[in-house]
């Protein structure tokens, strides 16, 4: 009888310490926020700390116990231990449920990028991957083909810049503005005529071309 009870408490031991260990290995990654902890912070990774260890080990302590207080018809120990188990779970639960209400402030706190920044996003990262299906998604979410990009320039005009005339020829062939100046006064008309370098593949040096014939008839 004793061995089994010993037996039952060590599988709760080691139940309750894998719990722990997987709770002390997640908490790091989810509390790394931006910006350096505050007071607050810190005070609730050390309470659920000291909660996660502390919580499995009391556990099997308290049932070691309540079966002596039984056997023993202790009745004031075994409301006491009723009392410390409830008391320790209530309190577990307390600060998890502020942990969540933690990270649940944090996620409110983050930034949210609007629609248009969102656009200009996309069309930045499209831009450097030289992707136009990434762009044809970008026109069909409803964004502006000539949508403005740092420095006063469009999409095209920047693909311009960069030397991505497959890029240009394909904005070009979506209505886009080759007239339109950014803020050096540059445009995809005037970046077609002198391009700052010399396209770096066949397939630039065609669209190039394809770009130069497309504004002659404009």
């Amino acid at each position: 009888m004793l061995m089994r009870r010993l037996i039952a408490v060590f599988a709760a031991v080691v139940l309750w310490s894998l719990w722990v260990l997987c709770i002390l290995l997640i908490l790091p990654v989810l509390l790394n926020v931006p910006g350096e902890a505050t007071p607050g912070e810190i005070a609730l990774w050390l309470a659920v700390l000291c909660a996660v260890v502390t919580y499995p080990i009391v556990l099997p302590v308290l049932a070691v116990v309540k079966a002596w207080a039984v056997r023993k018809s202790k009745p004031t120990i075994l409301a006491a231990i009723h009392t410390v188990t409830w008391g320790a779970f209530v309190g577990v639960m307390a600060i998890l449920a502020t942990l969540a209400g933690a990270f649940y402030a944090h996620e409110q706190a983050r930034p949210v990028l609007t629609r248009e920044e969102g656009f200009t996003n996309s069309y930045a990262n499209a831009i450097l991957r030289q992707d136009t299906t990434w762009m044809d998604r970008i026109l069909k979410e409803g964004a502006d083909v000539d949508h403005p990009m740092s420095l006063g320039s469009t999409p095209a005009s920047m693909s311009a810049g960069f030397g991505d005339w497959s890029l240009v020829l394909f904005l070009l062939g979506h209505g886009a503005d080759p007239d339109r100046k950014d803020d050096q006064g540059r445009s995809v008309r005037t970046l077609a005529a002198k391009p700052p370098a010399l396209p770096r593949n066949a397939t630039e040096a065609y669209a190039l071309d394809g770009v130069r014939k497309l504004l002659s008839k404009r």
